[in-house]
C-alpha cells in the first residue's frame, strides 16, 4: 500500500485573523478561493512543505484540530481497514467536485494532485477526524 500525507486543512472560525497569522508567522502568501461554498486560503508545497489551505468554518471550536488528508491506493480497502481497526466512517467516499465561474458544479481536476479523485472523512478510534483521498 502506498500512503502519504497529501493535503493539510487548517480550520478557522475567524478566517481573516487565521490568514493573517499564517501569512505573517510563516512568511507565506495565500490565495483565497471559494471551494464547496467555503473560503479557503491556499498555500503551496514550496511554502509550507505540503499543499493545503486555511478553511473558513464559522462556529469552529478551538482544539478540534487540523484535518490531514492521506492518500490511499484503493478507497474501498482503506475504508474496510478503518472499520476493522476501530475507526468509523464519518463521510462516505465522495467524488471531489468544484464550481466553475458561473456557479455550475463540475467534476474536474483537484488542487491536491491535479487529478480526479475521491475523498472520505473518517474518525480514528480516539474520535479524531481525518480524510482519505484516492483516485479509485
Amino acid at each position: 500500500m502506498n500512503s502519504s500525507l497529501v493535503w493539510l486543512e487548517i480550520p478557522a472560525n475567524d478566517f481573516e485573523q487565521a490568514v493573517t497569522f499564517y501569512e505573517n508567522v510563516f512568511h507565506i502568501k495565500t490565495e483565497t478561493r471559494v471551494l464547496f461554498d467555503t473560503r479557503h486560503a491556499l498555500f503551496t508545497k514550496d511554502q509550507l512543505g505540503m499543499k493545503g489551505s486555511i478553511v473558513e468554518l464559522p462556529g469552529y471550536k478551538a482544539g478540534l484540530g487540523i484535518k490531514p488528508i492521506f492518500y490511499v491506493d484503493i478507497m474501498g480497502d482503506a475504508i474496510e481497514r478503518v472499520k476493522e481497526f476501530g475507526g468509523s466512517v464519518f463521510r462516505q467516499p465522495t467524488l471531489l467536485r468544484q464550481k466553475n465561474k458561473s456557479g455550475q458544479i463540475i467534476i474536474g481536476t483537484n488542487l491536491i494532485d491535479g487529478k480526479v479523485g475521491y475523498y472520505s472523512e473518517i474518525k480514528d478510534p480516539e474520535g479524531n477526524h481525518l480524510y482519505l483521498y484516492s483516485h479509485s
